[in-house]
């Protein structure tokens, strides 16, 4: 084997927060307080999610209750739209940025072509929290983190200099709708 074609060795730590955010089916449904950050100097949002990520379904307010989306993904609608919007089949993240996390496959951290970071295979425990290293997939020098929870099964937090979601008071979801007629 040649020195190049060596693969890094990364921990368990690292291989059991990838596997358990790439089991997208089995991340449970959740309701959680949301602040968002887009932008370096941006103000932080907050919001209110409701997911159901094996349904592929999401409602967002604010946090002072005003809906800003209701997303179903088998049925590629959101109806939070009026008339209500169809998404094309083959639409890539058209989850809301505060919704993502529910989502994680949606976040930009896979060092794909249209993701603007990768995983470094630095992980770090802390409790029932694994921290994720990020590295900007053209400047090195920008980094970040996702921290995945072994407790909630899910992602909880991204924070990078451009980017933070974060959900708190992380709870069993109340039932995201599932149809239109819900």
């Amino acid at each position: 084997m040649e020195p190049h074609d060596t693969v890094p060795h990364v921990s368990e730590r690292f291989v059991s927060a990838i596997t358990l955010l790439m089991s997208g089916p089995l991340i449970p449904s959740c309701h959680a307080r949301v602040a968002l950050r887009q932008g370096a100097d941006a103000p932080v949002e907050h919001f209110v999610i409701d997911a159901s990520p094996r349904d592929l379904v999401y409602t967002l307010h604010r946090a002072d209750g005003e809906l800003v989306d209701d997303y179903d993904g088998y049925t590629h609608t959101r109806r939070s739209e009026t008339p209500v919007q169809d998404i094309p089949r083959n639409s890539f993240n058209v989850e809301h940025f505060a919704a993502r996390l529910a989502f994680p496959l949606s976040l930009p951290v896979w060092g794909r072509s249209f993701d603007g970071y990768r995983f470094t295979g630095e992980a770090v425990a802390d409790g029932d929290r694994i921290e994720l290293a990020l590295v900007h997939a053209k400047d090195d020098r920008v980094t970040g983190a996702l921290t995945v929870s072994d407790d909630f099964r899910m992602a909880v937090k991204l924070d990078t200099p451009t980017l933070l979601i974060e959900y708190t008071e992380i709870a069993a979801a109340r039932r995201a709708r599932v149809n239109a007629r819900d």
